[in-house]
């Protein structure tokens, strides 16, 4: 991966109307959250039945492992009158097959009609013109993603973070604990927070301690993946409450992977940080446009979580705090950003990989004409 200078090229941060804007959530809607591959979550938390009903951009889904063990996803919805097919409480009682308890539909796990009672000498019904519709959907690195009108598979999205996913072996870490939060803001503000240090000496000291704000650089500087490493300070061996080593370290990361760590941003609904001995996770989802829900979890080695005396508390609690110091300053530019006299500023060039993720969600909207670069012709007292 090539790094680079960083700089923010002179744009601007966006204007209001993209945190408080009905109309443009509903273009994200259909530009952005339709089009892009987003990751639904681990495998390992689907369920031992197979069958996971969820919620997804206000969607009734529906997870399966099929006889094949390959996981589909589904509209969780019969496709005779549009019962919903499970409730998350009837997951542990679904058999071999997925029965509506409407009128009994009946649909195999790959979602083909396979039974309607009473259906015989209707007119033109076939059971092979009613199967259940089908989400694109791929299993890669041990995460269920989907794309409702994809434009290339989730292997080409995923491609600039391959080695990222190699090199920690994230396909066969376990999760070990997780934390949930709804946040008061855009979805938005959380990725343009998460994706620069500048503000890491003020809101941040503990984790600054940790890798300085200064030791970061670029990796990957365009498109839907973006960012790169900060180096551990002298004497710590990992993000965590005094620093120190948490689970075993990864054997098959190299020297200079065990002296850092990394942060990725997965457009539109993923942060991935990797770390020594650990692999931390955020997963978003929209909410509202002023709500974002966020499910952050610690991946470790099978090895820790089975050896006794393994505490993953050091580094929950580290995150946790510096998860909940970020959420504040999100929710205050919210609520900045609200008000009628808001006026952007420049970024700093610290901010380049903000003014990138503000490039390609422009883009990815249909509005990045000249809107990047558009300096404010008016000043509000």
């Amino acid at each position: 991966m090539e790094r680079n200078t960083r700089s923010a090229l002179g744009q601007f941060g966006l204007t209001r109307d993209y945190v408080t804007s009905a109309a443009v959530w509903e273009q994200e809607s259909t530009q952005i959250f339709r089009r892009h591959w987003m990751c639904v979550g681990r495998i390992e938390e689907l369920g031992t039945n197979g069958v996971h009903p969820f919620t997804w951009e206000g969607q009734q889904l529906l997870a399966v492992c099929g006889d094949d063990r390959h996981w589909r996803v589904f509209r969780n919805v019969c496709r005779h009158r549009g019962s919903l097919l499970v409730r998350p409480d009837e997951c542990g009682e679904i058999g071999h097959r997925l029965q509506c308890p409407y009128h009994a539909w009946t649909y195999d796990r790959q979602g083909c009609l396979r039974a309607a009672p009473n259906m015989e000498g209707v007119p033109g019904f076939e059971t092979q013109d009613f199967g259940l519709f089908e989400i694109p959907s791929a299993s890669v690195a041990g995460f269920l993603w989907l794309n409702f009108e994809p434009t290339d598979a989730a292997a080409d999205f995923l491609r600039p973070v391959d080695d990222v996913f190699r090199a920690w072996q994230v396909e066969q870490l376990e999760i070990a604990a997780e934390l949930r939060y709804l946040v008061q803001a855009n979805w938005k503000l959380l990725f343009q927070n998460y994706s620069e240090c500048y503000h890491c000496p003020t809101v941040h000291p503990a984790l600054n301690r940790l890798t300085p704000y200064l030791g970061s650089a670029n990796e990957l500087m365009s498109g839907p993946i973006l960012g790169g490493p900060m180096q551990l300070a002298a004497g710590c061996g990992t993000m965590s409450e005094e620093g120190k080593l948490v689970g075993t370290p990864i054997a098959s990361l190299d020297a200079a992977q065990q002296r850092q760590v990394s942060y990725y941003t997965l457009f539109p609904n993923l942060f991935l940080s990797v770390h020594p001995d650990y692999v931390l996770i955020h997963r978003l989802q929209r909410i509202s446009v002023r709500e974002t829900e966020v499910v952050c979890q610690f991946l470790f080695q099978a090895s820790d979580r089975q050896r006794p005396g393994f505490e993953p508390g050091p580094a929950v609690r580290f995150w946790d705090l510096t998860n909940r110091q970020d959420w504040e300053v999100c929710e205050r530019t919210q609520l900045g950003m609200e008000d009628v006299g808001y006026v952007p500023g420049p970024y700093s060039n610290l901010e380049s990989v903000v003014a990138a993720f503000d490039r390609y969600y422009l883009e990815s909207l249909g509005r990045l004409a000249n809107e990047i670069h558009a300096r404010p012709n008016a000043r509000h007292s």
